[in-house]
């Protein structure tokens, strides 16, 4: 359980990290908005990493997803979610290379600004997994 945890405070941080990222685009300061989104990839490539851990732990315990209908379950909502993101940190390189290049212009607000729906998002979700997951699945 606390390995999840910890999973799951990496990708809470990633959201207010990108929400200081957003902040920064708000005062105009590219330099603040990629140090940020830097800081918010670094998070969410943790999450992942353990992600994938906690999937090789699993399987090489016999755990795997042909084990049950719960485990199938497990790995393929866990699995979704962490290819979501995925796809979210390839967007954050593309953004932080977008900001460096063409600065704070009006596209790449409106294309952070969709990131961000998208990030939050992702922790909603989370919680949803995490609550209904590996909570309900421990009883």
């Amino acid at each position: 359980m606390n390995f999840v945890l910890v999973e799951t405070f990496l990708l809470l941080f990633s959201s207010i990290t990108y929400g200081v990222a957003m902040l920064g685009m708000n005062k105009g300061n590219k330099n603040q908005v990629n140090t940020w989104l830097g800081l918010t990839f670094l998070f969410g490539l943790g999450f992942v990493a353990m992600e994938i851990y906690e999937f090789h732990h699993l399987i090489a315990e016999g755990y795997g997803p042909d084990r049950s209908a719960f485990l199938s379950s497990f790995f393929a909502l866990v699995a979704t979610h962490g290819i979501h993101v995925t796809a979210g940190l390839v967007w954050i390189i593309i953004m932080m290379i977008q900001v460096a290049k063409r600065g704070l212009n009006e596209m790449n607000r409106t294309r952070l600004m969709c990131l961000s729906l998208f990030w939050h998002f992702l922790d909603v979700v989370w919680i949803c997994v995490f609550t209904v997951v590996y909570l309900l699945g421990a009883m």
